[in-house]
């Protein structure tokens, strides 16, 4: 067994894991970084950072670096259901960034390594805690495939590997999951004729949802009511192919020549949660771990990457003094300042999630010469609804990059 000591560790290579170990390691924190993955590659994950991140990326001299990446950048969007278009959201000037994420990963990677507070640990699996008088005081894990054991010690872990995660489920923390009723059928073609400012088109055959994520590729999934896949796949992958594209003719080449097989998609249900608490003494959950975004409305990404800033704003400071464990009661001010904007998203991703399920459990019993005037009337309230200002007066402002904690 090999043992080290480290300032914090953080338990996942994802958007919120990269971007907190960058973060630290240039405030001069040193930070391990330990992905169970022995590749950054990751099918089917959230691809848009909606704003503030590309904001964020820019206060963290990133955003030429990303906008050298394949990407695409949308400002607006619409749902279309039998044909009529409803707006749905309108950044102005500012955008949205659609892109993959294992080249944003190995970038973050890559300008972390450029400070000597920085180690990246891949093939590596957290197996458990260290603790020292009831506090986390580090984890334990295994190198893979040598089998080599690790002892990390440090004042903090951040755990932020996602919503499957296994630092939370050592924790004892539950991930407040709620149940939606519905899946996404994922899966990616060549770029084609679809107009990329609609994002749901609801039609006889189904709701598909989609987006650019280069000139070359685009992203596209159909909504399926939960457990219902199993029959789809028996149908068979033909069947799949007329169902996508009697949604969206403009992509019915593309569909009927390159997807060819239930190998390249990958079913993610449209689920959120919430988890009963982030933290304990020398533990902070981030992103995912802390809570579960839904695939639908591209939150995932942006919930996570502001919850790594102001990870580094409040705690970078903490880290400069001291020694042992983070106190429980210093990393509540992490969850304390994020956890009401975290609420309200959950909130209204379980909204349009039971929408959606709404929608799909009503077009089996809606008699068919009113099926499109009422989902028309669905879309629209949905338009309506997410164009409203927001007047509660509760929003909290946008985090920033606290550039006075970089060391360089």
């Amino acid at each position: 067994m090999t043992a080290r000591s480290a300032d914090v560790i953080v338990v996942g290579a994802g958007p919120a894991g990269c971007v907190v170990s960058y973060l630290l390691a240039r405030s001069g924190v040193e930070t391990v970084l330990i992905e169970r993955q022995r590749t950054l590659d990751r099918e089917f994950r959230g691809y848009g950072f909606r704003p503030p991140i590309p904001r964020l990326f820019d206060e963290m001299d990133l955003l030429a670096d990303v906008e050298d990446l394949p990407h695409e950048t949308i400002s607006r969007g619409t749902v279309v259901a039998y044909g009529k278009s409803y707006p749905v959201f309108d950044f102005d000037d500012r955008r949205v960034l659609l892109l993959k994420q294992p080249p944003l990963l190995r970038l973050l990677i890559e300008r972390a390594r450029e400070f000597e507070t920085f180690t990246f640990h891949a093939g590596t699996s957290f197996d458990g805690f260290r603790r020292e008088d009831g506090a986390v005081a580090g984890i334990t894990a295994t190198s893979r495939p040598d089998g080599e054991t690790h002892d990390f010690r440090s004042r903090l872990v951040i755990g932020a590997d996602g919503r499957f995660s296994t630092t939370r489920r050592a924790a004892g923390i539950d991930a407040g999951m709620d149940e939606s009723g519905t899946e996404v059928v994922w899966f990616r073609l060549p770029r084609a004729a679809a107009d990329f400012t609609t994002h749901i088109r609801i039609e006889d055959d189904g709701v598909l949802v989609y987006s650019p994520l280069s000139e070359r590729e685009s992203q596209y999934g159909l909504l399926v009511p939960e457990g219902r896949y199993p029959a789809i796949r028996d149908r068979g992958i033909a069947r799949f192919r007329e169902t996508v594209a009697g949604i969206e003719p403009a992509i019915a080449d593309s569909v009927e020549s390159h997807l060819t097989s239930f190998d390249q998609c990958s079913l993610l249900s449209v689920r959120s949660g919430l988890a009963e608490r982030w933290t304990d003494d020398g533990l902070l959950l981030i992103g995912d771990a802390a809570h579960v975004a839904s695939p639908i409305g591209a939150e995932g990404n942006n919930l996570a990457i502001q919850d790594a800033v102001e990870t580094h704003r409040l705690l970078t400071p903490v880290l400069a003094r001291g020694d042992g464990p983070i106190s429980n009661a210093t990393l509540r001010r992490v969850e304390g300042n994020r956890r009401p904007a975290v609420e309200r998203t959950i909130r209204g991703q379980r909204s349009r999630g039971r929408g959606l399920f709404s929608l799909l459990s009503s077009r089996d019993r809606l008699p068919d010469p009113l099926e499109p005037h009422l989902l028309r009337g669905g879309a629209a309230l949905m338009s309506l609804l997410a164009r409203l200002p927001n007047r509660s007066g509760t929003d909290d402002p946008e985090p920033s990059v606290d550039r006075s904690l970089f060391a360089d």
